[in-house]
């Protein structure tokens, strides 16, 4: 009955009122719904949009994170398996199959130096131990806690339930002194024959692992990690991951292999997302309370409810006049955006006002900003895309050149040429490290003089009596000079693959260094078969899937010494190949530390 009054009241009031009110209370009305129903809608939309990429936000975090931790797991592995394939452990290996404890100290000192490579390598190791039945091999910096025999530890226990590579969880180190809490990882060693009783621990400090694990979460989230009981891997500091762990509600969820799960704790909700890691057998867990992740929902309704009250005043007061003075800097936002049109990125808006409209010209001018920066970080990434190119180009080594040596000192070795195939070992140790040059792209002459020289006493070995070679340095001072790392190779490897192929015997492969004050020369000249024009035009543009391509030596050079730098051919059926490359002595390039 209230209700019936009070609408015939409204109604009489309506009657009331003149044609311009009526027509402003209802342009009012249809304004004010009209807002309050977009205002609405959008909160919702806006609601589950943020919502949902929020979730995927945290769930592509949490993988990367795994992701990480499983890199790092994995580089530890690779250091590892680098170790047991070094000499001094195949040597110690050798004595441990024929059961010869004679060599034992001689073993301890030589595996010493591995030892500390393996922890230069790898900051996060804390201690390498190695059992065998002729004794216990650990670097002689690290004290031995005579205490604990290895038998009497967790991992020996680990070893006894699963013979297999495993990573233990965080404990206290039993075997040297000072407890500091690791976690482990169990190997066994890699061997021509089965070896038994054989076992690598390797021991990465729990709290820079912990560190690892924690620094890739972000501020408002909790990470850690939990093995396939459910338990975190090493304990956990943090009073909401222990009360989560507590409830076993965990342990459910380790099963899969990645998602996200809503996750209620003393009334609070809470976001748990996991990914499990490939390395090992953990799982990367995240907790962050769900109201932090949508906060952002709050602003967005105020928002709404501040545009709405904003158009309601708007719509009071416009008039005409007030409507061409809001449109005048649109206006003039307008003829900016056609500048933008006709390509004219420098064209910014200006306005003194700090409403709505200059809001919008003040973002817009932001995005040709950002516009042109990303133009500019487009072309720089293009740049260093086709340097990463060239270095993963460079970096490659020639599947055949490997297996014809690695074969070749395989039948030296069956031959008892103990002494050559230690010599083709060591080269080829040396030809690796040379190569490498510590991840720089840039070396000395000398360097790579000695690179190629070592990669041809591996293809004398590999083809013998098939060559002979000479290096000539005319002028030693230029051995200091700095150059792209791994230019001669790639051309002797073509004149020995090419240029002597189907020949027994018979030939020379020369190497001539020489210069002036301006400029300085790469001779490599042979007496092989030769090329017509097109093989040499061929050579030049083709790009080779294997070894260091032609080609992509002189896109090389392009790149460190544009166009000061030359790369002649002259090659002729049956006169044999020279390839003359040409430097400047001062140029711009890249200069590296030694």
């Amino acid at each position: 009955m209230v209700k019936i009054l009070e609408g015939v009241v409204s109604m009489d009031y309506l009657r009331r009122q003149s044609l311009r009110n009526k027509l402003k209370i209802a342009f009012l009305a249809v304004i004010v719904i009209s807002v309050l129903m977009t205002g609405g809608l959008s909160y919702y939309i806006s609601a589950a949009i943020l919502e949902r990429n929020a979730l995927n936000l945290t769930q592509d975090t949490v993988a990367r994170s795994a992701q990480i931790v499983d890199e790092k797991l994995n580089k530890l592995m690779l250091i590892m398996m680098t170790f047991m394939i070094s000499q001094p452990f195949y040597d110690m290996l050798r004595d441990v199959v024929s059961q010869d404890a004679g060599r034992y100290y001689t073993h301890l000192s030589d595996l010493d130096n591995v030892f500390s490579q393996a922890k230069i390598a790898e900051p996060l190791i804390h201690s390498i131990y190695v059992s065998t039945p002729i004794g216990e091999f650990y670097p002689s910096s690290m004290n031995r806690n005579r205490a604990h025999a290895f038998e009497d530890t967790l991992l020996y226990a680990r070893i006894e339930q699963e013979n297999r590579n495993q990573w233990v969880e965080g404990h206290e180190d039993m075997l040297f002194s000072g407890n500091e809490r690791v976690i482990s990882l169990i190997l066994q060693p890699i061997f021509d024959t089965p070896v038994s009783g054989v076992y690598i621990i390797v021991n990465i400090r729990e709290e820079g692992f912990r560190k690892l694990v924690q620094g890739n979460a972000g501020e408002e989230a909790t990470s850690f990690l939990l093995n396939s009981a459910g338990e975190t891997v090493y304990p956990a500091r943090e009073q909401l991951v222990r009360q989560a762990v507590d409830t076993g509600h965990l342990g459910r969820q380790v099963k899969r292999l990645e998602g996200s799960q809503p996750f209620v704790l003393d009334g609070e909700t809470y976001l748990l997302n996991y990914a499990r890691l490939d390395i090992a057998d953990w799982t990367m867990t995240t907790i962050r309370p769900r109201s932090v992740v949508l906060k952002d929902l709050a602003y967005v309704k105020w928002l709404i409810v501040a545009v709405a009250a904003v158009v309601f005043t708007v719509t009071l007061l416009i008039s005409g006049a007030f409507a061409r003075y809001l449109l005048r800097p649109l206006q003039g936002l307008l003829k900016v955006m056609k500048r933008v049109e006709t390509n004219d990125l420098t064209a910014r808006f200006e306005s003194g006002s700090s409403d709505e409209l200059g809001q919008v010209g003040f973002r817009f001018n932001r995005m040709l900003e950002q516009i042109v920066r990303l133009i500019d970080e487009v072309t720089e990434a293009q740049t260093h895309k086709r340097t990463a190119e060239i270095k993963a180009l460079s970096a490659q080594m020639d599947p055949h050149f490997l297996y014809n040596t690695l074969n070749t000192i395989y039948w030296k070795l069956k031959l008892k040429q103990i002494e050559p195939s230690q010599q083709m070992v060591l080269s080829l140790s040396r030809l690796f490290q040379l190569g490498l040059n510590n991840g720089r792209e840039m070396t000395t002459l000398a360097k790579e003089l000695e690179h190629v020289r070592q990669y041809l006493e591996l293809q004398l070995s590999c083809y013998e009596g098939l060559f002979t070679y000479e290096i000539h340095v005319h002028q030693p001072k230029l051995s200091t000079l700095w150059l792209p790392r791994i230019l001669l190779q790639p051309l002797t490897e073509n004149s020995i693959l090419h240029g002597f192929r189907d020949m027994k015997s018979g030939g020379r492969l020369d190497i001539e260094i020489d210069g002036n004050e301006e400029r300085w020369t790469l001779v490599v000249r042979d007496n092989g078969h030769g090329m017509d024009e097109e093989q040499v035009e061929a050579m030049l543009l083709s790009e080779s899937k294997k070894g260091y391509a032609v080609s992509n030596l002189i896109q090389r050079l392009q790149l460190y010494y544009g166009d000061t730098a030359e790369f002649r051919v002259d090659s002729a059926p049956a006169r044999g190949t020279t390839i003359t490359i040409s430097l400047p002595l001062k140029g711009e390039y890249v200069h590296e530390s030694a």
